[in-house]
Parts: structure tokens; sequence; C-alpha cells
């Protein structure tokens, strides 16, 4: 007899990869079981639980699957949001910010494991980004939060003696440039205890040009880049530029 044990699921959507003529390879990262992929039959009727709205970057999904090691990729059933954005979606800027954060999240997100504390990171950064009304705020959004994010993957850099070198590869001050390319220097330099002293209350009180957001986030992501193995080139960062230009 056979006796499938299904489990709820609970996750936020990283990316999906097309299977096929009509399946969707969904990688999400789960409040369970960290990150784990599965596997969904297309279809676009609104009315499906396996609706291709329910995939978007970052969408936040609860369903059933059973998870057992002989199943690869679980199918999801009775699929929902269990919080359905309110303006995300409806904003071109919240929404392209959404799509780089998603593919950045699936590039710096590789362990398969349980981390609640970053789950509830992620959840609650994703929550209050899509109810920011200050322009600044949604703006700057992206720089703190992925800054904030090194302390939950392990890259934290050492910020307690400011100095005219950072050290990239390293990630601490020097008095001395290191030898060599990856790092910064001067006021780029003082801008890192700045974005840690930054959080999503008083993100709007800071500002800066968009050549300025546009190059902290080439730093941010060059700085992930030398710490998480295989990090790789962003399409999305070129689209986020042009958003903020």
């Amino acid at each position: 007899m056979h006796t499938e044990k299904m489990e709820t699921i609970r996750g936020i959507v990283l990316r999906t990869v097309r299977y096929g003529d009509n399946k969707l390879i969904l990688d999400l990262f789960t409040e369970g079981r960290g990150r784990m992929s599965f596997i969904t039959t297309l279809s676009h009727s609104r009315r499906s639980t396996i609706s291709t709205a329910f995939w978007q970057p970052l969408s936040m999904v609860e369903f059933q699957a059973e998870v057992r090691p002989i199943v690869a990729l679980p199918r999801p059933h009775d699929v929902r949001f269990y919080y359905a954005y309110i303006h995300l979606p409806f904003s071109p800027v919240k929404s392209t910010i959404a799509i780089f954060l998603a593919e950045f999240l699936a590039a710096a997100l590789r362990e398969e494991r349980q981390y609640v504390p970053l789950y509830r990171y992620l959840e609650h950064s994703l929550r209050w980004f899509d109810v920011a009304r200050f322009p600044t705020a949604i703006a700057n959004f992206h720089l703190v939060f992925l800054m904030h994010l090194s302390r939950f993957v392990g890259i934290y850099p050492n910020i307690e003696h400011p100095a005219r070198f950072f050290d990239l590869l390293s990630a601490t001050y020097q008095t001395q440039p290191p030898a060599h390319a990856y790092y910064i220097k001067d006021e780029e330099a003082q801008v890192i205890p700045l974005l840690f002293r930054m959080n999503y209350s008083t993100a709007h009180l800071f500002k800066f040009s968009a050549a300025q957001r546009r190059r902290i986030i080439d730093v941010l992501n060059t700085f992930y880049r030398l710490h998480v193995p295989n990090f790789p080139e962003l399409r999305s960062v070129e689209v986020l530029h042009e958003v903020f230009s």
C-alpha cells in the first residue's frame, strides 16, 4: 500500500527555471529546511493551485509537498500566498529591486540548511519593503538589505577601526593599500560603517546620488563575489542601475 506523507512548506521564491515544454523547476529558501528545489507543471489560470502567479521573484508561499529522500524534486500542492504583497507588484521601482534581490539571494544562499534567523530577516525585510512609502527609503532599501545580510551568511566585515583603506578580501580596514586591487579608499571606505548604521526606519534620512548608489552596489557585488564561492555575474545589476539613473 502506498502512503505518502505530505509536509507543509513555507518559503520565499528565489528563481524559476523552465524545464521542457510545460514545467518549472522552483528554487525556494524555506523556513523549515533552508534552500530547496521543487517542480511544477505550468498553468496560466489564476485559479489554479499551480498558477505561475505564485512563482514570481520573492513570492511568499505555503504549500503541501511530499519530502522524501527518494523524491528528488517534490511537487507543490494546494499552493497559497501566506503573505500577499500589497504594493510591490504594482511599483516598477520596487519590482525591479525585487528581481535584483531574488537573483542576488539565489547566488548567495547556496547551502541547503535550516536557518530560521535568516528566514525571519528575509521575511521581515520584504514585508517592510512592500509597504514602504518614502522614495528615499525605497531607493536605499537594497543597500541596507545586502549590507546586513552579510551577518547571516558569515561574511560580516570588521568595521571597528575605520582607516583610509578598506580591504574587500580581508573585510578589514588597513592604514596602507593592500597588495591587490580589491579595496576602496578615502570617502568610499567610510561608507561601509555608514551603511551598517542605517536601518529600514532611518533609510529615508540618508541621501545618495544615483552615481553613489551605483558604486555602492558594485562594491557590495564585488564583496560577495570575493567571499561566496561561485558567486556569478548578476544579469539584473545593469537593469537596476538604469532604473536609478
